[in-house]
Parts: structure tokens; C-alpha cells; sequence
């Protein structure tokens, strides 16, 4: 006789198509994620040169008045887009490592957790950015422009770059640990956390956004852009690596009790 205990026997090939299909939709989010970050690469380059000397406030000011509807775009649009995909990933990738390995599940929490902040910080940053775009819609205050982007210079640099280094270390190690991904990607999340890490200090380099390593220069840039590829390698490398992962002891043991229990009850 059959008893409601069934139902709770989950073979393994069960878990094995489950997890197919969260990797399947988490890695295919993170794609679309660094795709609309492909489209809108130019937007991120609007308010670079000459033109666009912060230095000069009221320069400044007219510069964003004229292109204040492509920030527009890659701030309250684009970024956004971004960062809904990114969200995705950091769901499929925390449940991959809680499956693989129970012990994981705090580092699980800490990748999902300050990936969170670090989302939520970049949104802020472009609220700031896409707040001083409005501001030029109607007669701008060239102070309130500037010190607008002003803002959200720390939370693109120092601020967001220190915890994507926190993120990218804390997934390497998961990787490496857990074989949720393939191990190579684990080593490169370490390498881009290291470079996001050597960029943080830019902030000290003052406001000049046609300088390197400054604030609002190109080394910030070049440590968000890390951070995103390496979602774009572990989300094709989510979708490639479908053997199953191993189950572990604990997952063993509960399986053999349930079972035992049906065949008690028969």
C-alpha cells in the first residue's frame, strides 16, 4: 500500500532535472545581463573628453543638458536591466552551491548577500546619475548637477568596488570548493576580485574623468567591467556544466530513512 512518505522519495535523477533547469534559466539570465551591457557600452562613455570637465561647473552642467537622455537610458533603462539579470544568477548560483554542498551554504549566503548590496549600490549611484539628467530637463542648477555626480562617484568606485571584491572572492572560493562551475571560472572571479580590489583606491585620485586611476576615471570602469565578465563566463559555464553534482552524505542518509520509511509502511 502506497503512502503519502512516495512523494517525498526524490531520486536522483529528479534533482539532476531540477537543477537543469535552474541552470538553465540562471545562466541564461546572466547572458542577457552582459548583453544589454554590450548594447549600451557606449552610454558609458557619455560625459568623457574635453567637454566634460567637472572642473567647470556650469561646462559641466550644459555637457549633461545636452546628453542627458543617454543617461537617461543607461541609468534608469539599461543599469537596471543589468542588474535584474545579475539577480537571477546570484539565485541560481546560491541554490547550485546549496545543493552541492550543505556545508556551503554560508559562503552561499555571503555571494548572494553581497551581491545584493552590491546591486543595490550601483542603482543608487545611477539614481543619483539619472536625477542630475533630470535636473537639466528643466533650468539646471549647475551646483546640483555636479554635485549629484559627485555622489555617485564612490558608489561606482571605492565603495561598490570593494564589495564586488568581496562577491567575485567568496563565488572563486565556492567554485573551487563545490565544482558547481568549472574550476577555471573559480580562479578568474579571484583575479577579478583582485582588480577590483586595486581599483578602489582611485577615489583618492580625485574627480578628473578623463584620468585613469581617479574617482570617476577609466580604473573603476575597468573593475565593473571584470566583475561582469566574469558573470558572463560562469553563466555560459552554469549552462555547459550539466553532469550532476555528487550528492552529499547527509542527502544520502535522508533519501535511505525516507525510503526506509515506505517500505516500513508497506
Amino acid at each position: 500500500m502506497d503512502t503519502r512518505a512516495d512523494w517525498n522519495v526524490v531520486t536522483q535523477e529528479d534533482r539532476a532535472a531540477r537543477d537543469w533547469h535552474i541552470r538553465r534559466w540562471a545562466g541564461g539570465f546572466g547572458i542577457a545581463a552582459f548583453i544589454v551591457f554590450l548594447a549600451a557600452l557606449p552610454l558609458y562613455f557619455v560625459g568623457a573628453g574635453p567637454g566634460a570637465r567637472l572642473e567647470d561647473t556650469a561646462q559641466f552642467s550644459g555637457f549633461v543638458t545636452r546628453t542627458n537622455s543617454f543617461i537617461l537610458i543607461r541609468t534608469t533603462l539599461a543599469d537596471p536591466l543589468i542588474m535584474v539579470g545579475l539577480l537571477v544568477f546570484l539565485a541560481g548560483f546560491r541554490h547550485l552551491i546549496r545543493r552541492a554542498r550543505p556545508g556551503y551554504e554560508w559562503i552561499a549566503a555571503l555571494v548572494f548577500g553581497v551581491g545584493l548590496v552590491v546591486i543595490a549600490v550601483e542603482l543608487v549611484a545611477d539614481g543619483l546619475e539619472g536625477g542630475a539628467a533630470l535636473d537639466t530637463g528643466v533650468k539646471a542648477d549647475p551646483t546640483a548637477v555636479r554635485a549629484l555626480f559627485e555622489g555617485s562617484f564612490p558608489m561606482y568606485g571605492a565603495i561598490g568596488l570593494i564589495l564586488s571584491s568581496l562577491m567575485l572572492g567568496a563565488a572563486g572560493y565556492a567554485t573551487l570548493g563545490t565544482g558547481v562551475l568549472h574550476r577555471w571560472t573559480g580562479w578568474f572571479a579571484y583575479g577579478a576580485a583582485a582588480a577590483n580590489l586595486a581599483a578602489a583606491p582611485s577615489i583618492l585620485g580625485g574627480t578628473d574623468m578623463t584620468g585613469f586611476y581617479t574617482a570617476s576615471g577609466y580604473a573603476p570602469f575597468v573593475g565593473q567591467a571584470a566583475m561582469l565578465i566574469w558573470f558572463l563566463v560562469a553563466s555560459v559555464s552554469m549552462i555547459l556544466k550539466r553532469e550532476a553534482t555528487v550528492p552529499s552524505a547527509v542527502d544520502s542518509r535522508t533519501q535511505a530513512t525516507l525510503r526506509n520509511a515506505v517500505g516500513t509502511s508497506r
